[in-house]
């Protein structure tokens, strides 16, 4: 199980104390993460490690997953590799079946949360919902958007700046958009399977 505690002996005490004192300026709020994937993928890992530890800073977060076919996830596989500066073949057609899977999960997901969290491309259309039921929305994008396709920037572009802001990884992916800009460097989990120091018995019998 993961506990806050365990952190301490790397990033210090006082560090834990103040994720404490900043947690309580969300007493009674609710946060909702939305993504594309439960399982795989970096916002997966993220949010399965990031979750637990909110609830034990006594933050209301919860996650949620929209779902599509497998046309929707080729297209926005499609739309992925153009913010990467890819050629890829995004017809007309895609960014209306992207819209009309978006508007579906718009209206089977829970959206009463106070704030919502949405990340990556593949939820981005969501926002729409914000005329009918206001909350604060936050777009948060763990991709490179350096040298974006300009079309597919252009149509995601039309829901960015609906949101109150956006999170980028680097200086180098922020945009000129209308919102508020915040930039959050990529980081670690040392104590996940993957970052985690592993005995030199261990070591020795993996490589034999």
């Amino acid at each position: 199980m993961i506990n806050i505690e365990d952190y301490s002996p790397i990033i210090g005490q006082g560090a834990v104390e103040e994720l404490f004192l900043l947690a309580k300026k969300l007493e009674g709020k609710s946060i909702l993460n939305i993504n594309s994937t439960a399982v795989g993928g970096g916002v997966a890992e993220i949010l399965t490690r990031m979750i637990p530890l909110l609830k034990q800073l006594a933050v209301d977060a919860s996650w949620d997953v929209i779902k599509g076919d497998e046309r929707f996830f080729v297209i926005t596989k499609n739309i992925h590799n153009a913010l990467h500066g890819v050629s890829a073949q995004i017809s007309d057609e895609d960014f209306a079946y992207f819209l009309e899977i978006n508007r579906t999960n718009a209206k089977q997901l829970n959206l009463s949360h106070d704030f919502l969290v949405v990340h990556d491309p593949q939820p981005i259309a969501l926002i729409e919902k914000r005329k009918d039921i206001g909350r604060h929305w936050l777009w948060r994008c763990h991709i490179d958007f350096s040298e974006p396709d300009p079309r597919t920037w252009s149509f995601l572009k039309n829901y960015i700046d609906w949101y109150d802001a956006a999170v980028f990884s680097a200086p180098a992916f922020a945009r000129e958009i209308s919102i508020k800009q915040v930039l959050v460097p990529p980081s670690i989990d040392p104590l996940s399977d993957k970052n985690r120091e592993l005995p030199e018995a261990t070591i020795h019998t993996v490589l034999q």
